[in-house]
């Protein structure tokens, strides 16, 4: 029986990667007493394992080690190897998580015992190893494929990782119908770029969302279909998020909402799906339709145009923030957008890692964005 000792932390995707890529019997999630940055995330690991069994039910255990004594965190992982009665041939140590002094100590320990510890490169996805032979530190690297997640829920990947929220709607689960399996792979995206209606492709396999249709369903429906059709699992429509319950205080609005949420190459994907004109083309429209205006005129409509841009590339970027929190650190997030956006507000979304779609390039960048790394 292979057992996994972790060190956790907010960051829940190095610890879900190794363990999907290891496979080990057993998973000992090591914890401080900090509530935000790691027991909380433990506690939640804990019930996606359980949940999801990608480790055996019931084999995942947690254990506290210290965040501020280097050698009691080497004396904790004694007392839990002697505990769990685990044999230090038959264990490995996951140091990406935690803060300097865990895993430093959590290294030592490991290189001391004989026990194999290694590191997760996230973004490359490089697992590099760690063992002692003949007194000398071995080091390995191995290329973990992202796509063994690819099958893993992404609501209950996304529920793991939530702190400060927590799912008030699911949603629906979207899949390609048999339709949408049969038809050729070119002949649809043509279809869906000439404003074909992607919905007789798809099958609500699970879940509901609102039940008025919305301007934006279309464009839903259809960055769906091209997401299903080049290879994603499924995708999750119409998520609904609140502000988490505490002690004797319940929650009951939402307070944001994702359009499409899905699990691809080791991370969770978010995409945010506006399907209409800039309201700042409001005041270009009405001067079309007018009259010639008076000096006076003018200026009043050229200040709400100025006012109407402010407030546009304010919401913009509000909405940008939101996403990038809930797609986490691992998390990848696209805006699939009508139209361009404003030209800063398409430079913060740059530095913030956002990518931004146009509805017409839509099928050639999620395919470059998939396959080529985020390009």
């Amino acid at each position: 029986m292979t057992t996994l000792l972790t060190l956790t932390s907010k960051q829940i995707w190095p610890q879900v990667l190794a363990v999907a890529y290891l496979k080990p019997d057993r998973v000992i999630l090591l914890h401080s007493k900090d509530e935000n940055e790691s027991r909380g995330p433990a506690q939640r690991l804990k019930r996606f394992f359980d949940a999801t069994e990608l480790v055996p039910k019931g084999n995942t255990r947690m254990e506290y080690v210290s965040d501020t004594d280097f050698h009691e965190v080497e004396q904790r992982l004694d007392t839990t190897i002697r505990v769990h009665k685990v044999p230090l041939n038959t264990c490995m140590l996951n140091f990406t998580g935690g803060n300097k002094l865990m895993a430093t100590a959590a290294f030592r320990w490991a290189a001391r015992r004989g026990v194999r510890s290694f590191y997760l490169e996230r973004n490359a996805q490089l697992l590099i190893s760690f063992e002692m032979r003949d007194g000398e530190v071995q080091t390995r690297v191995e290329q973990i494929d992202g796509h063994c997640t690819d099958h893993l829920d992404p609501v209950a990947l996304l529920r793991c990782q939530l702190d400060a929220s927590e799912i008030e709607r699911p949603g629906q689960t979207l899949e390609l119908n048999e339709k949408g399996r049969q038809m050729p792979e070119q002949d649809m995206f043509r279809q869906i770029i000439n404003g074909a209606k992607a919905e007789g492709w798809l099958h609500v396999a699970e879940g509901y969302a609102d039940p008025e249709a919305k301007e934006g369903d279309a464009l839903e429906y259809a960055a769906a279909a091209v997401l299903l059709r080049l290879g994603v699992h499924r995708v999750q429509r119409s998520l609904r998020l609140k502000v988490k319950s505490g002690n004797r205080v319940g929650t009951r609005h939402p307070h944001a909402e994702i359009d499409l949420l899905f699990t691809w190459d080791g991370k969770l994907w978010i995409v945010d799906c506006k399907d209409q004109r800039p309201v700042e083309d409001l005041p270009k429209k009405l001067r079309e339709s007018l009259p010639p205006l008076t000096r006076n005129q003018n200026e009043i409509l050229m200040r709400i145009e100025d006012e109407l841009k402010i407030k546009h590339t304010k919401a913009l970027k509000e909405d940008l923030i939101a996403i990038r929190e809930m797609g986490g650190l691992q998390g990848r997030v696209i805006c699939l957008r009508k139209s361009q956006l404003p030209s800063e507000v398409a430079q913060y979304a740059e530095h913030n890692g956002i990518k931004v779609v146009l509805k017409s390039e839509m099928v050639e960048r999620f395919r470059r964005l998939l396959f080529h790394h985020g390009c």
